[in-house]
């Protein structure tokens, strides 16, 4: 029903992700989080689409997607596959960092290859000890002549396993800085983190900087931009990201549910037949049309520059991943047993769902960030009378 509100092309663009998806992910989704890892080959179909260089500007060789298609091509693959849409995710926010502060030397020798996945990029903040709290991280980095060295180590690393070049952010002469590193740079290693509770194809892994070595003009941007700057530009796209992929499980999750509730009978009656299926039913369907709306509300923001913006692509991403999880355990009930079963993809559309609530900022830090942009708008008298 959502549909109404696009565009005549990003319509026909969510078509013709649908049908990927449908075609290309779906009946893969469950073998690739059994395995833990998902064919390079699909990877490159991806590519091959442009749709890994999507968010880059045509100039750039990118197909100038705006936030919404961007969107919806997240929504599409989640529907499939949660951990595909990390791949986007990440490589997206790292497409659009090097687009947006990268040096003239960095866009030309980074840029292309993202664009077109002959490399593909990972985003590194997260560490052990700071988790969300990314004012203070421990990794270091040093000068040593032309160089600098790294020290510090990241986890759950999304797509970090063929990851070939990693955006890494710690502090540098005591300033928030985010540093390009390739995969191959001496010091670094990388060990695949296996038997996560969701997203569990998405090639997590950690990163341990050992006196690594990077040339100093792999600094992005400015020293002191990696926070404030550079980490919040490249989230929004991350948590439109998660926010759409949410909205792709509740669509899986209801899609599964109505076809469970048509098929299935308990003591000679329709699941489809009984009212707290049908009240289920009608609360997921619900659920997913406001997810819908507050996305589409977010992207359409995000494009516009409305000064709200940033609150509600925070918001969407609260509210779609919450929602995900809601309408995800009321596909596990309704199927029963069966939701139970890690080859039918129901128990996969849960554990990806509560993976979006933590993912790119967890939900508590969401309400924390949403809670300080409303009472900097609002701290205005609105009349009332207050003690």
């Amino acid at each position: 029903m959502f549909d109404r509100f696009l565009a005549p092309e990003q319509q026909e663009w969510l078509q013709t992700f649908e049908q990927f998806s449908v075609t290309n992910v779906a009946p893969y989704a469950d073998e690739w989080d059994l395995s833990e890892a998902i064919p390079v080959g699909v990877v490159k179909q991806l590519a091959n689409n442009g749709w890994l260089g999507g968010l880059a500007k045509t100039k750039n060789g990118g197909l100038g997607f705006d936030a919404t298609t961007f969107g919806l091509l997240n929504m599409a693959i989640g529907a499939g596959s949660g951990s595909l849409t990390g791949l986007l995710n990440v490589h997206s926010m790292m497409l659009k960092t090097i687009e947006d502060w990268g040096s003239q030397e960095q866009k030309q020798r980074f840029l292309a290859p993202l664009v077109t996945g002959e490399l593909i990029g990972a985003f590194a903040q997260t560490e052990v000890s700071a988790g969300g709290d990314s004012k203070n991280l421990s990794t270091r980095f040093e000068d040593h002549g032309n160089e600098l060295s790294i020290n510090g180590q990241k986890s759950w690393i999304t797509f970090a396993q063929i990851a070939d070049l990693f955006l890494v952010f710690g502090k540098y002469q005591g300033l928030d800085t985010a540093v390009l590193v390739p995969k191959n740079a001496p010091g670094l290693t990388i060990t695949a983190k296996k038997n996560m509770l969701g997203f569990k194809s998405a090639y997590l892994a950690g990163l341990d900087f050992n006196d690594c070595r990077v040339p100093k003009t792999n600094i992005v941007g400015k020293p002191g931009f990696g926070q404030n700057l550079i980490s919040n530009s490249a989230l929004d796209y991350g948590r439109i990201s998660v926010a759409w992929a949410a909205v792709g499980i509740q669509q899986a999750a209801l899609s599964a549910s109505v076809y469970r509730a048509n098929s299935r009978s308990t003591f000679g009656t329709l699941l489809a037949d009984q009212g707290i299926i049908r009240g289920y039913l009608a609360e997921m369907s619900s659920s997913l049309l406001a997810s819908q709306l507050i996305c589409l509300s977010a992207t359409k923001a995000k494009e516009a520059r409305d000064e709200d913006a940033l609150e509600q692509i925070l918001q969407a991403k609260l509210f779609a991943s919450q929602e995900a999880g809601v309408s995800a355990a009321k596909a596990v009930q309704i199927h029963g047993g069966y939701g139970c079963d890690e080859i039918n993809g129901i128990s996969r559309l849960y554990r990806d769902a509560k993976i979006l609530q933590v993912v790119e900022g967890s939900n508590e830090l969401q309400k924390m960030l949403i809670g300080k942009q409303i009472c900097t708008r609002y701290s205005y008298n609105a009349g009332l009378t207050h003690p």
